[in-house]
């Protein structure tokens, strides 16, 4: 039986279970002190977590999670430490599923559900459980106070007024809470991507197999002429986790975490949150519509940083779309700085900081 276990966007909030019923998915909130106990898939906020699809070549997990590093690393200029980086399915043209979240994030939120008696089977953000549309329309849902957004070659978790704004008029399914736990309950079964990977990755041997496989390894030691080779073996594997976490460290976190806003109902709350959002609808919207003003141009990635900027990626097929996004941007009243390009396939793709002129 797959249960999931959310973990909240802040501090204050409590962590949920939901998990199949005898009338439908049951979701409920775990008290202070409550011991959740059994097995559950952790389910992270999307908003912690940045999803890309990248050609990648074949060869082991490893390989695929070692070469995806030095992609990200090529294509993002910001810093390089402490980022946690998973590899995933692939899609119809054969790239890769890459997410990547901060290390110590991914590793507090294990630590939580530990303290919760609940034993992690699985590790994926809220926004990559919402299933694929048959039509080929965009896949909305309501995560707390975000929306998760899923479409072919696009995935992450924003906020309702900038979700509008990148859906536009395209079609799209919005799933009620009604429906959506049991689409995320069957998702859970098969993952797009699993984040327990490399240093994460659960040991699944128990005690006595491990002392089964050393007692057979012994045996072979001194009756085989293969000492040498052994020792190669164990040399090579060493070096091969070495060079693995190495190149995980250089996957880099495209955008620092996004500030939180309330909902609509609770914007006269506080005047401050409520007229910082209102900057940041602005600002996303005269970028949007920047975007959608160069043909062929696609929208990857669109976080608002702390600093009131617009961190975001756009894929296209020529060079010169990006001239004309620059001159749509300076025309509307904005500042475009690029960090970095990198040419994947027959499609470029860009990271863009933006902000208002002052």
């Amino acid at each position: 039986m797959t249960r999931l276990l959310f973990l909240p966007d802040g501090p204050d909030e409590a962590p949920e279970i939901v998990e199949p019923g005898v009338a439908g998915p049951v979701r409920r909130k775990l008290l202070p002190s409550e011991q959740a106990g059994g097995s559950a898939v952790l389910v992270l906020p999307g908003a912690e977590a940045v999803t890309r699809w990248l050609d990648l070549p074949a060869g082991s997990a490893a390989q695929a999670r070692a070469a995806a590093a030095f992609k990200v690393g090529g294509v993002v200029a910001s810093g390089a430490e402490g980022l946690h980086l998973a590899v995933g399915e692939r899609d119809a043209e054969g790239r890769a599923l890459v997410v990547w979240i901060d290390r110590e994030r991914l590793r507090s939120g294990l630590e939580s559900a530990r303290t919760r008696g609940v034993m992690v089977t699985g590790a994926v953000p809220d926004y990559l459980l919402l299933p694929g549309d048959a039509e080929g329309r965009t896949v909305l849902a309501s995560f707390g106070e975000r929306l998760g957004v899923r479409a072919e070659g696009l995935a992450f978790g924003v906020e309702p007024e900038l979700a509008s704004t990148v859906v536009g008029d395209r079609p799209h399914r919005y799933i009620p809470a009604s429906e959506l736990d049991a689409l995320l309950l069957a998702s859970a079964e098969r993952p797009p991507v699993d984040l327990l990977q490399g240093q994460f990755a659960p040991r699944r041997d128990g005690p006595v197999l491990r002392w089964k496989r050393l007692a057979v390894l012994a045996a072979a030691v001194a009756i085989s002429p293969l000492v040498m080779l052994l020792a190669q073996i164990g040399k090579d594997g060493l070096e091969a986790r070495a060079i693995e976490r190495r190149n995980t460290v250089a996957a880099v976190k495209l955008v620092p975490q996004s500030a939180r806003y309330a909902d609509a109902a609770r914007f006269a709350v506080n005047r401050l949150r409520a007229e910082r959002r209102q900057g940041f609808g602005d600002l996303a919207a005269g970028y949007l519509n920047a975007v959608r003003a160069v043909p062929g141009m696609r929208l990857d990635t669109l976080v608002h940083g702390q600093d009131g900027a617009i961190r975001s990626s756009v894929s296209y097929a020529n060079y010169s779309d990006m001239d004309q996004l620059r001159d749509a941007l300076r025309a509307g009243g904005l500042d475009v700085v690029e960090q970095g390009t990198v040419t994947e396939g027959q499609r470029v793709t860009s990271d863009l900081i933006v902000r208002s002129k002052p």
